[in-house]
């Protein structure tokens, strides 16, 4: 033991050391995102939207194919490489474990693009004056909360994060050095990363349009390089390709349900309204990457920023996003925490040596984490674990009530859902979609843009704003409702009529009346309705 720490250089055993207390870290935060449920037993838990992920994996890897409900042939995910990974898991564990294996996952995501991105920090040759700066990026990385509590929660996003970092870091080794096995790992990165989520292409088109100023070499470089763009092409005409031919669709229920019939100014008004808040908790960092830049500008350095640029523009773009969490710009963060990093050397390397070293390695760090606490500090109470994950007190609610219809519902019961996540995935029933992630007629509807869906700076929130309760819960008809109002749709007299409020246990369901897939005896019929 004392020969290998001999030979152990003090940067690695720093770098170790940071790892070891993320990790602790991480394995705290999944353990509060779990909870003991009315059955006596932990549940684990993802995200809501990773839940629907995680039944269509489940049923992928126990015999029914990649869909929601059986004999249903919708495309109501837009990661398919997270899903597949989800089908492994599910394939090895029972449902509860499965979860917790993604969640583990997550934490390989998370230290996997921190020490990409300290690579790609490295590659950049920015000035050695202050050492301390390697260090600090590794933190900032692994402290950024929305890329953790996506990643830990069982979304993309940690896995997006993990696959374009290993992409830049390709290509610009790739400019540098010139050598063909970086430009093809640069392609399997950014084909893993469409097959991630596809609007990633938007990061592919920025990589190879960088690593086009190597086309200057020669012939054969052009040959290469061609045959590295048909590579990834493959990745894009092969989802398409299955995609046709398994859902009967060429583009995701998810894409028409988010964007199809959403006016393009209607959703740039969403999208700015959505980004303000995203744009002034970042400002403080920004300002500084601007400083970076008239100090020194690159080439490199104007890559990066290219990345940022893109997500927040798509952002803005597709109308916004549910969640203030920042979902859809956390993936590129890293390469903006990198050129924040680097503003803050080149800054101090260009101020008169009026102060010690140590002085300037202070400054530097005092300037990291005023940087990371602006961009953090509405999570601070999660971070610091005085508050659970967001959504989770609601998701323990939502596994009582899996647990609940599983006990008072036949196997051929339905169930209608407003959030098609945990309960769904919990519960072994056909389910209905309300807002139509995994139902075609909903997905196809024109969109509530009257505002009574509207949050967070956004007048018509993209993927709730679709409902036609008449046809989920009057001409559908599950044996149990989530709930009976959405938007402008109130059915709550109409469900007076229908429904039944009972109580089973300690948990309240409303039960389509007279149904012959209840267990009528094992509830308690009471009177009080809730809205």
């Amino acid at each position: 033991m004392k020969k290998l720490f001999r030979n152990t250089s003090p940067e690695k055993i720093s770098i170790l050391g940071i790892t070891i207390l993320y990790v602790i870290w991480s394995l705290i935060f999944i353990y509060r995102s779990s909870f003991i449920a009315m059955d006596g037993k932990r549940y684990f838990n993802l995200f809501d939207d990773a839940m629907v992920s995680m039944r269509y994996a489940w049923n992928f890897s126990h015999g029914s194919g990649l869909i929601w409900n059986a004999g249903q042939r919708v495309e109501g995910y837009s990661n398919l490489l997270m899903t597949l990974l989800m089908s492994l898991a599910t394939l090895l564990f029972n449902k509860r474990y499965a979860v917790l294996v993604i969640q583990l996952t997550g934490i390989c995501f998370m230290l996997g693009t921190a020490f990409l991105t300290l690579t790609i920090f490295q590659t950049l040759r920015v000035s050695k004056t202050f050492w301390v700066s390697k260090y600090l990026l590794f933190i900032v990385i692994l402290l950024y909360y929305p890329l953790n509590y996506w990643s830990l929660l069982g979304m993309e996003t940690g896995l997006l994060a993990f696959l374009l970092s290993a992409g830049v870091l390709c290509s610009l080794l790739y400019v540098e050095k010139q050598q063909t096995k970086y430009l093809w790992l640069m392609s399997l990165s950014f084909g893993l990363a469409y097959l991630t989520r596809n609007d990633s292409f938007l990061f592919a088109a920025l990589a190879f349009l960088y690593s086009t100023q190597v086309l200057k070499s020669g012939r054969r470089t052009i040959y290469v390089f061609l045959a590295a763009g048909l590579t990834y092409g493959l990745f894009v005409i092969g989802q398409t390709v299955f995609r046709y031919f398994y859902y009967g669709q060429i583009l995701p229920n998810t894409y028409t349900l988010k964007l199809v019939g959403m006016q393009l100014t209607e959703r740039l008004k969403n999208g700015w309204g959505f980004i303000q808040l995203f744009l002034k908790e970042t400002s403080f960092i920004l300002l500084f990457v601007a400083i970076g830049f008239f100090i020194k500008a690159s080439k490199q350095k104007l890559y990066l920023a290219g990345f940022f640029l893109i997500s927040v523009t798509y952002q803005v773009y597709i109308g916004g996003d549910p969640w203030l969490y920042w979902r859809i710009m956390a993936p590129s963060m890293p390469f903006i925490f990198i050129l924040f990093t680097t503003a803050g050397d080149e800054i101090l390397s260009n101020v008169p040596k009026v102060f010690p070293s140590f002085t300037h390695c202070v400054l530097l760090i005092i300037l990291a984490f005023t940087g990371l606490y602006l961009t953090d500090s509405r999570f601070l109470r999660e971070i610091s674990f005085l508050d659970f994950p967001y959504t989770i007190p609601d998701l323990r609610l939502r596994v009582d009530r899996a647990i609940a219809i599983n006990a008072v519902t036949e196997k051929n019961a339905t169930i209608g859902v407003i959030w098609a996540g945990a309960l769904p995935y919990y519960a072994d029933r056909s389910a209905i979609d309300f807002l139509g992630k995994s139902d075609k007629h909903i997905a196809n509807l024109p969109p509530d843009t009257s505002g009574s869906v509207s949050w967070y700076g956004m007048e018509s929130v993209p993927g709730h704003n679709k409902y036609d309760l008449d046809y989920s819960i009057k001409e559908l008809r599950p044996t149990y409702v989530e709930r009976f109002h959405w938007g402008r749709q109130d059915l709550t007299a109409w469900a007076k009529d229908n429904y039944v409020r009972v109580r089973y246990r300690s948990v309240n369901l409303y039960l389509l009346k007279d149904s012959p897939d209840v267990h009528w005896s094992e509830v308690q019929i009471t009177e009080a309705w809730n809205r």
